[in-house]
């Protein structure tokens, strides 16, 4: 393992593996800021019946290619700049995003909110405890919408840092 001086100080990641990188970060912490001040907040106004309605259509919509390759691809694009990053200055940074997005953004959509997500896609009416998954879905998504924030931050920060010489 390298010391921390042998790590090269001017690596530079490719720009081709940077902006979607960035772009994929950007986008899903937009698409989550807006799931928790905008769509989660308008369902908790509506009728139950018309609330599960809304969020089973929200759910259809959302399982699209285009959704899953920017949620799940910037996930493999942060793995790579860690990876190619690694002996660098850029690793910390790098690093850092990845595990952001991976535990704050992907491990909070599979520990919390899929469970949610199928219980309401299987469900014929309004149950009970709708308003409860509903909070309870919200403050998950929450923590993914700052931790994918977090993550762009981390990113941006680690890959604009990585052009100024090592001080």
């Amino acid at each position: 393992m390298p010391s921390g001086n042998d790590l090269k100080s001017e690596y530079k990641l490719p720009l081709a593996l940077e902006l979607p990188t960035a772009i994929g970060l950007a986008l899903m912490a937009g698409f989550l800021f807006n799931m928790s001040i905008v769509t989660a907040p308008a369902l908790n106004a509506l009728a139950p019946e018309q609330a599960l309605a809304a969020w089973k259509e929200i759910n259809a919509k959302v399982r699209n290619p285009l959704f899953s390759g920017t949620a799940f691809g910037t996930t493999l694009l942060a793995i790579a700049c860690t990876a190619l990053g690694w002996r660098s200055r850029l690793r910390g940074w790098c690093l850092t995003s990845a595990l952001l997005y991976g535990i704050g953004v992907i491990g909070t959509t599979v520990a919390v909110e899929a469970g949610i997500n199928n219980a309401v896609i299987a469900a014929t009416k309004p149950m009970r405890e709708l308003p409860h998954m509903l909070s309870t879905w919200l403050a998950a998504n929450h923590i993914r919408a700052i931790t994918a924030l977090a993550a762009f931050v981390v990113a941006w920060l680690g890959f604009h840092s990585s052009t100024k010489p090592a001080q």
